[in-house]
């Protein structure tokens, strides 16, 4: 049964403030948040990053985090590719993976709208027990990706974060490109496939292409104090990894 606050006292009410695990509003503790953009943009790239920075504490992009444990659940890169990645990309910057990240590639996906996949993926959980999950991609998670599978998996999420206070981020793709006579429309956070997880999580950061191996990252925070402002991010393949630019 939910707890019941009269209006009263409700302002009197005390409650506990948690630390979050990217500020400003990006990922607080025990919400959701989607990364989506065009396919092979860097979005796991750029989540790898993430990952990195938060089992270390340690700033990401012109961001602050908190040191927590992370669960990354893959879906694309099978695990000699992905090895190279982040073999590269600590060598190049110096970090090290730590015990705090845990990493599942599974090409298969694990479908979270079916029982069998629900209790697999509790039982990660439960014995794992990670502050952050990435799901890349989203998609690999539903069979069959339309609004009625989608919604199963996002309360099934909700009943993780509700009981385990953890947070969701996801990986996820946008529609295919729209033309019109003046040249590509974008839509921003309508961009995104499936309007049910528009209105479910909490923060959307999109990645959009602006020039070769050039992104723009911007943000849609319900958490935000104030507004965020747009970042450009340059890939440098010396490092597998995105670069803060002017």
């Amino acid at each position: 049964m939910p707890d019941v606050y009269s209006g009263g006292n409700y302002l009197a009410q005390v409650f506990p403030d948690l630390p979050y695990i990217v500020s400003d509003g990006i990922m607080p503790t025990a919400m959701k948040a989607v990364v989506f953009g065009p396919p092979k943009k860097g979005k796991t790239l750029v989540l790898g990053q993430l990952a990195i920075a938060v089992i270390h504490g340690i700033d990401w992009f012109a961001f602050k985090t908190n040191q927590k444990r992370v669960l990354y659940m893959n879906f694309e890169v099978g695990h000699r590719g992905w090895q190279a990645r982040l073999r590269k990309y600590c060598r190049a910057t110096g970090y090290v993976l730590t015990d705090n990240l845990m990493l599942v590639s599974d090409l298969m996906g694990i479908r979270l709208d079916t029982p069998a996949g629900q209790a697999e993926m509790e039982k990660l959980v439960s014995i794992h027990q990670p502050h952050l999950i990435i799901f890349d991609p989203f998609y690999k998670t539903v069979s069959v990706l339309d609004e009625e599978h989608t919604v199963v998996v996002t309360d099934f999420m909700d009943k993780l974060i509700f009981n385990y206070g953890i947070s969701v981020l996801l990986c996820h793709h946008t529609r295919k490109e729209r033309i019109a006579q003046s040249g590509p429309v974008n839509l921003g956070s309508q961009e995104m496939l499936g309007g049910h997880l528009q209105r479910w999580v909490d923060s959307m950061v999109s990645l959009t292409p602006v020039a070769q191996d050039k992104v723009r990252m911007e943000f849609e925070c319900r958490n935000a104090e104030n507004p965020l402002r747009a970042l450009n991010l340059e890939l440098d393949r010396s490092m597998a990894g995105f670069k803060l630019v002017p």
